[in-house]
């Protein structure tokens, strides 16, 4: 049988920095991404964040409640408002 969707919980130690490093993007104390509460938007301009990567490790609750609060502010960010709720 071929598999339509596979989701895999695995635990997560923190975000890979990478990426963070070579984009220079402000990471916290802890090592998560600063974004501006509510805004999802991080210190590079059109850059947005969320879930365990801005709140660090937490429930998949959370993260989908955060991933949608930035589809919102991306499509504020892109169309200028958005009806997203």
């Amino acid at each position: 049988m071929i598999a339509q969707l596979v989701l895999l919980a695995m635990g997560f130690l923190g975000p890979e920095d990478t990426v963070l490093l070579d984009l220079k993007i402000k990471q916290d104390g802890q090592s998560n991404v600063k974004a501006e509460y509510g805004k999802f938007a991080t210190n590079i301009e059109g850059v947005f964040t969320a879930g365990d990567m801005r709140r660090g490790q937490s429930l998949v609750v959370w993260a989908i409640n955060e991933g949608r609060g930035a589809a919102r502010e991306c499509d504020r960010y892109l169309m200028g408002t958005t009806d997203l709720p």
